[in-house]
Parts: C-alpha cells; sequence; structure tokens
C-alpha cells in the first residue's frame, strides 16, 4: 500500500508540478501548491463523493448524484492522466470547482455551501493561477449570482425567502461572497508580489555570489600556479647555482676552497628541496617537513663521500611548517648533518647518524645524534667561529630557539 502511494504521488507531481524547479520563483510555489492539493483531494474527494452521492441518490436527487460521480472522474482525469498542460489541468481544476458552485447553489441555493465555493474559486484562482485568472473569478461570479437571481425571479428554482424578502434577499446575501471575492483580489496579489521580490533578490544574490565564488576559484587556481611557478623557477635557479659552484669544486686544486663550495652547494640544495617539495606538494603555505629532512639528509649523503659507510635512521613525527619556518630548520640541519658526515666518522668503515623529529604542544624538538667519535672539547675546537656555526647560532636566534649539544 505504501509503494502503491508512493507512486501515486510521483505520478501526480510529475503531472501536476512538471519540470519546474526553485529557480523558477513564485510559478514554481504555485505549481506545488496545485499538485498537493490535488495529491490529497483526489482520496479525501473519493472517500467522501461516494457516500455522498449515494445519500443524495436515494434522495431521488439524481442530477445531483450524477454530478458527484462526473466531480470523481474529473478530479481523477486532472491527478493522473498524461499528455496535458499544467495550465490546462489548473483551469479544468478551476471549472470543475465552479460546476461544484453552481450545482450546489441551484439544488441548495443560500442553504448550501454554494456561495462558499464561488469564493473558494477566487481563493484557488489566485494561488496557482495568475493574477487576471483571479479578476476573472469576480466577474464570473456576478454573473453567476446575477442568474441565479433571475431563475429565483421566474421561480425556476426554489427559494424560501422568495415570499418574503423577493429576490433581494439572495442579492443580499451572495453579495457577502462577492466582497470576500473583491477582497481576497485586493490584497493576495500584494502578498505573492512581495514574496516574488524576494524570491528575485534571493535568486539574484545567489546568482551574484556564484559568480563571485567562481571569480576567487579563478583567482586562487591563477595564483597557484603562479606560485607553483615561481617555486619551480626557484628550485631551478638554485639547482643552477649549485650546479655551477659544484663544477667550480670539482676544478679546484686548492683543498680549502674547494671543500668550501661543496658546503654552499649543500646549503644551495636545502633551499631548493624546500621549493622543490612545495612545488610537488602543491601547497604553498605549509610543507612536510618530516618529508623534507629525509630528502635534505639523503642529498648530503649523496653529495660528500667521505669514504663511510653512514646509514641515517629516521624518527620523525608528520609536522608541517610554512616556508618561513621551513627553510632555517632544513639549513640547520644542513650545517649539523654536513659537520657529522665530515668529521664524526674519521677512521670508521661504517656510522649511523641519528635524526628525530618530535613535537610536544606547541614546541617542536629535533635531535641529531650519531655513533661517531663526538664532539672535541670546547677549547680543541678551531671550527667553533665557522661560516657553519655562526650561521647555525643566527638562525637560532632568527627561530627564537634553544640549542643544545651533548659534547659542548
Amino acid at each position: 500500500m505504501k509503494r502503491l502511494w508512493t507512486r501515486y504521488k510521483q505520478r501526480v507531481r510529475q503531472n501536476c508540478l512538471g519540470e519546474y524547479t526553485r529557480t523558477d520563483g513564485l510559478l514554481y510555489w504555485k505549481s506545488k501548491l496545485f499538485a498537493t492539493i490535488i495529491i490529497y483531494l483526489l482520496p479525501l474527494g473519493l472517500l467522501l463523493l461516494i457516500p455522498s452521492a449515494l445519500i443524495v441518490y436515494l434522495l431521488n436527487l439524481h442530477a445531483l448524484a450524477v454530478a458527484y460521480i462526473v466531480f470523481g472522474l474529473a478530479i481523477s482525469f486532472i491527478s493522473l492522466h498524461s499528455g496535458l498542460k499544467i495550465s490546462f489541468r489548473k483551469y479544468l481544476f478551476l471549472g470543475l470547482i465552479y460546476t461544484v458552485a453552481t450545482t450546489l447553489i441551484f439544488f441548495m441555493g443560500a442553504h448550501g455551501a454554494g456561495l462558499t465555493y464561488l469564493f473558494g474559486a477566487t481563493v484557488f484562482a489566485l494561488l496557482i493561477l495568475p493574477t487576471k485568472a483571479g479578476v476573472m473569478t469576480i466577474y464570473l461570479n456576478i454573473l453567476i449570482c446575477i442568474f441565479h437571481g433571475f431563475l429565483i425571479h421566474y421561480q425556476i428554482v426554489d427559494y424560501p425567502l422568495r415570499d418574503s424578502f423577493q429576490v433581494a434577499s439572495w442579492f443580499s446575501i451572495s453579495a457577502n461572497s462577492i466582497l470576500l471575492s473583491i477582497v481576497a483580489v485586493i490584497f493576495m496579489p500584494m502578498l505573492f508580489s512581495g514574496l516574488q521580490n524576494t524570491i528575485d533578490s534571493q535568486n539574484s544574490l545567489r546568482k551574484k555570489l556564484t559568480n563571485h565564488r567562481d571569480e576567487l576559484e579563478n583567482s586562487l587556481i591563477e595564483k597557484e600556479t603562479l606560485l607553483a611557478e615561481i617555486h619551480h623557477r626557484v628550485k631551478n635557479n638554485l639547482a643552477v647555482i649549485s650546479g655551477m659552484l659544484q663544477i667550480q669544486a670539482f676544478k679546484e686544486d686548492n683543498e680549502e676552497l674547494q671543500k668550501k663550495l661543496v658546503d654552499s652547494t649543500l646549503r644551495i640544495k636545502s633551499m631548493a628541496n624546500i621549493h622543490e617539495q612545495l612545488y610537488r606538494s602543491h601547497s604553498f603555505s605549509n610543507m612536510a617537513f618530516d618529508e623534507g629532512l629525509e630528502s635534505l639528509v639523503e642529498t648530503i649523503l649523496a653529495t660528500i663521500d667521505n669514504g663511510t659507510d653512514i646509514k641515517p635512521e629516521f624518527a620523525l613525527d608528520p609536522i608541517k611548517l610554512n616556508i618561513n619556518q621551513a627553510v632555517p630548520c632544513c639549513l640547520i640541519v644542513n650545517e649539523v648533518v654536513t659537520n657529522c658526515v665530515k668529521h664524526a666518522f674519521e677512521d670508521q668503515q661504517t656510522g649511523n647518524i641519528f635524526i628525530k623529529l618530535k613535537k610536544s604542544n606547541n614546541t617542536l624538538s629535533i635531535s641529531i645524534s650519531d655513533n661517531g667519535k663526538g664532539l672535541p672539547p670546547i677549547g680543541d675546537r678551531k671550527d667553533r667561529e665557522s661560516l657553519g656555526f655562526e650561521l647555525i647560532d643566527t638562525l637560532c636566534q632568527q627561530l627564537k630557539c634553544v640549542l643544545h649539544n651533548s659534547d659542548w
């Protein structure tokens, strides 16, 4: 039963709502209201019409019984028959209301619900059709009341109040329904006009927001493309510079100068590595610093050959840093690891470098250690004033970090 009810509602919505969407504004809501009315009117109407038709038939009101049956068939036709335009269904429904109204007025006069149906016809016309249709119902209501007044005057229909008040009583009573219809025609379009203006303004605002969003997305894509190109070109330029320095280092006979050129090459490569990672990750504000450390250490070990088989061991928490934090951190790691590779494993065949990256609350700690001979005492160290250590001190001040070393 539930499945049948669902299929019935889908069929009625398809016939009475069609392809209208919310973007169609008031037309969509009028059609949706019409579809909702028809969905519930058919089953409820049949439940009332069948016993009503049987009762009036037993009372020898055969014409009224036929009218009830025609009403039920017409509602079924409007609801379920395919191939009709929605506007035609609406006017057919309005005509059906008038059929019921005139039938009730003819048989029951002022004592029945005919005048209420006349007022309802105006209201439904305003709810589901253009305002002009509601205005036309006023004239139609007046004509029906005048025509019924003539029927009363010529005694074609029975009207109990005719002898006392004559035709004027009918016009006096029906005028109330006409007055209500006029009030509805005046005020309901004002309400609908306000609703339509609200819908139009919302649609206009939605369109502007959509256009603005599209512009922002396009602008963001352009900026991301530009940043990607910048990082790519910076990386390429740094690679060219490091390559030139490396070639120069190979051609130098001065061993001290050659070492300095190699050190400079590694510093440039550490910065180029950051730009390369930012370019590949498509994130131009933050980089995965843990991945960058691994790549940096591998680059250092591949560049410096000191005759020792050095293996790095990593214990890195996944951490993201912006470029202003990543560059000085990578330079510090470059200096420390380079120093380890150069000096920690003299006269050793193998060695290990241990790199740990930990984050605790808002504190980041980097630990670099090795199983080499360690740093000499402070008094015996000649490289404490070297460029590498000065660079480490400067970068630590820039990052506002604290440097610890167990051998110092």
